[in-house]
């Protein structure tokens, strides 16, 4: 039969594929790439651990042998390994000829503390401990978060903390918890701090790289704490180094700072040195427009530590801190009717503590502290005719002692006495000054607080824990003074004078006390999860006069006296803790309620800077703050962060003693200014590689509370708003973003040089966020303004070093 020309193709093709197929098969037959992951402290398998290459193009599992096979032909690949407990391994993987097989070695992270601002010694402490509402932050994870204007700042970065928040950018202190700023009792190093900020409100005043660790009591206050009603801020400085010196620092847009540790006599004594100064206000010449060019600002923190410890059972050390601030601005202040054409501020810290530790044995221990404080501030204009010199001072004098007893492993026992003096200078205008304006020098204010404190926490067994205690406070306000009589069943005012009465010099004026119980409870619902409560009622005989949204430098401060009642807080608050995955996730539930009493306000168009009769102008009401905080971190590995919700109200009603004379809002509750009902927060840390990481925070609340006219009337032509509710309408909503950068170079740790680059957005996509609002005269009536603080993106560069 013959063959046609098509069979004999068809064969041709068939006998060549055939012939071909096993050099075919061979060319793409892939070998096995294998790998082996194991713990690089002790050498075992992980089993389970997360093989992905280039970006999720592949992937599998590890087996109980922590080997791994992937079937890829010869190139170069990027191979990201992940286990929960263990720092991520990420790098380039070349792959050729017959070298297919690697050893990877990861880092176990489990009980490591890694840079997060939320961190405790361990995060199953916080689950484990009876401890509620309290935040205990790492400066070091501090410093990763986004910067405005390069600088490190602890007040801004602890409002990304559910509870705590602020009534705006640029605000002079903290809102937490529905307290205002003035409740909130703030320690370095056992010293008060007065004025947290620098440059009214835009920095903190805290000089970042001598601090080792924030505690944010929220509520749980150990009975230790005492003198206000909303919540303690405890900052320790580092311990300065006993064997080698170190220098660390950086050079900002703001500010320049730099910090030694330098062991005097290895291993006993040692000396800490950390400053940070503010020099660059040649900018408002060379970039300010005409108006501002005048204008001069800068500051600087000192802090320095000395320790000794001579043997092991007593430590010494002496800390001090020192804070001055310098504004300067063409017509900003009014006084006594006459507006200054250029005015300066000045205003600053002086603190001094020593502290002597000795440790008795292992269960006892005894610690001694003494402190000086003074905070200063001074306003001044050089106006030839109408100069003006204006001095305030708060001088605070403290010597406490406390032991700690731990007799066995079920009770921690606390017990000490404190005594607080404080020397107050409300006024003093042109003492010494020629000037047309008048001398006016107003009576000092001397008092004393004495408190005595006891606590212990109990365990009760291993699911239940107590932590009960007590605080007694006496409150001593003392002469020399005069005091103003009135007529009874009118309220303070000049027309109501009936006479004077003049207290001798260390005679009692008026003494408050009481007794200050404190509680909290946990009961273990299991070894990832708690349950807490906790009561505490706190006083407070130290007030802020301000009727400002956000007191200047120069606020006013007095003492509880025969008119001003202390505060009284009283607060609950019950919360739920759970970690997952071997802590590296927890989450956290929160609620909380307060009620306060004798809370100050003032009457319309009240005059406090230089008023001798305060009580004329001031009326006493109550406060109620409820809110709930849910919270969501990740606390390990290359990612970390947290996002938190808080739903908050902050209520006030003022009803004075003389209900038709003296209310407000008449008589009904009304927001407080610092009234926020609902904030978001969320922060993120990414650190890829050891060169690189990036930081992400955004921020939303709810607009804060101010007085809106609810009608106009007219006189001789020109329309004037009427105000018949207070805190009736809200401004706008919040929001921002803000982003970091930073570029390390850790190759240079062999050399004892530690260098990085830190690139920040402050407000990324430039929102105009509205601090207050204001009206203006128009030809209808009056139009509202909102004014904004920083309405753009600011970008800074700061580098950073340290010597090891």
């Amino acid at each position: 039969m013959p063959v046609s020309k098509k069979s004999i193709l068809s064969l041709t093709f068939v006998l060549l594929f055939l012939t071909a197929y096993p050099l075919a098969a061979q060319d793409f037959v892939v070998p096995a790439f294998k790998g082996k992951v194991i713990d690089s402290n002790t050498g075992m398998p992980i089993d389970g651990a997360s093989v992905v290459i280039d970006f999720k193009k592949s992937g599998t599992l590890t087996n109980k042998e922590g080997e791994f096979q992937v079937f890829i032909p010869n190139g170069e690949y990027v191979f990201k390994i992940s286990h929960v407990g263990y720092k991520p391994y990420r790098g380039r993987v070349s792959i050729a000829g017959k070298d297919r097989e690697m050893t990877i070695s990861m880092e176990d992270i489990t009980k490591q503390l890694e840079e997060v601002i939320v961190s405790s010694v361990s995060t199953r402490k916080d689950i484990q401990t009876p401890s509620l509402g309290v935040s205990i932050l790492s400066i070091k994870g501090i410093k990763r978060l986004p910067t405005m204007m390069g600088e490190v700042d602890i007040m801004r970065s602890l409002q990304t903390l559910p509870g705590v928040s602020s009534v705006g950018e640029g605000a002079n202190g903290l809102n937490i918890r529905g307290g205002n700023v003035d409740q909130n009792l703030i320690f370095i190093d056992n010293t008060p701090i007065f004025n947290p900020t620098h440059m009214f409100g835009l920095f903190s005043v805290f000089a970042s790289d001598a601090i080792r660790e924030l505690e944010l009591y929220k509520g749980g206050v150990p009975a230790r704490f005492g003198g206000r009603t909303a919540s303690v801020l405890d900052i320790k400085m580092t311990e300065p180094n006993l064997e080698k010196f170190k220098m660390q620092g950086g050079i900002g847009l703001v500010s320049n700072r730099v910090m030694a540790e330098i062991p005097v006599i290895k291993e006993k004594l040692s000396v800490l040195v950390a400053g940070r100064a503010s020099f660059n206000d040649f900018l408002f010449k060379w970039f300010a427009p005409d108006n501002i060019k005048s204008t001069r600002a800068n500051f600087f923190d000192l802090a320095t530590k000395v320790f000794y410890r001579p043997d092991k059972k007593n430590t010494f050390s002496f800390s001090s801190y020192f804070s001055r601030d310098y504004y300067r601005v063409d017509s900003l202040f009014s006084l006594e009717n006459v507006i200054a054409k250029q005015t300066s501020f000045d205003y600053g810290h002086t603190n001094f503590a020593l502290s002597w530790n000795h440790y008795f044995n292992t269960k006892t221990s005894l610690d001694v502290v003494g402190v000086v404080s003074d905070y200063k501030s001074k306003t001044s204009s050089v106006d030839t005719v109408n100069a003006i010199d204006l001095n305030n001072k708060v001088s605070y004098k403290n010597l406490k002692a406390s032991i700690d007893y731990q007799p066995n492993e079920a009770h921690k026992i606390n017990v000490g006495l404190s005594a607080v003096r404080y020397d107050i200078s409300p006024g003093r205008l042109n003492e010494g000054v020629v000037s047309r304006i008048a001398t006016v020098l107003l009576p000092d204010e001397q008092s004393w607080e004495l408190a005595v404190h006891a606590d212990d926490e109990f365990k009760v067994n291993k699911d239940f824990t107590i932590q009960y205690g007590l605080r007694y406070a006496q409150f001593l306000s003392i002469g020399p003074t005069a005091i103003r009589k009135y007529a009874e069943g009118q309220p303070p005012s000049d027309a109501s004078v009936i006479g004077v009465e003049n207290v001798a010099k260390g005679s009692v004026v008026k003494s408050y006390g009481g007794l200050e119980p404190r509680l909290t409870m946990k009961y273990s619902l299991s070894e990832s999860s708690s349950l807490k409560f906790g009561y505490n009622r706190m006083q407070q005989f130290l007030q802020l006069l301000s009727n400002n949204t956000t007191p200047l430098p120069t606020a006013r401060w007095t003492t509880a006296n025969e008119y001003i009642k202390p505060q009284i807080s009283d607060f609950l608050s019950l919360g739920y803790f759970k970690t997952y995955n071997e802590n590296v996730w927890e989450t956290s539930l929160e609620a909380y309620y307060r009620e306060s009493k004798n809370i100050l306000d003032y009457v319309s168009g009240s005059n406090l800077q230089l008023n001798p009769n305060i009580e004329t102008q001031i009326i006493e009401g109550k406060g109620r703050a409820y809110g709930i905080e849910l919270m969501l971190a990740k606390k390990k590995g290359e990612l970390t962060g947290w996002v938190s919700y808080t739903f908050a109200r902050s209520l006030q009603q003022t009803i004075g003693d003389f209900p038709q004379l003296q209310q407000i809002n008449n008589g009904n509750w009304f927001p407080s200014n610092y009234d926020k009902p609902h904030n978001l927060n969320m922060v993120m840390n990414i650190q890829p590689s050891k060169h690189h990481s990036f930081s992400l925070t955004f921020a939303y609340n709810t607009g804060r509370p101010f007085s809106s006219p609810s009608g106009l009337y007219e006189v001789a032509g020109k329309k004037y708003p009427v105000y018949t509710s207070r805190n009736n309408d809200r401004i706008s909503d919040y929001h921002r973003l803000d982003f970091s950068w930073t570029i390390y170079n850790p190759s240079m740790k062999d050399k004892r040089w530690e260098g990085s680059w830190v690139f920040t957005i402050y407000n990324l996509y430039g929102r105009q966020n509205a601090y207050s609002v204001f009206f203006k005269p128009y030809y209808q009536g009056v139009r509202p303004y909102e004014l904004s603080v920083f309405a753009s993106p600011f970008v800074s560069l700061t580098y950073n070093f340290k010597f090891l």
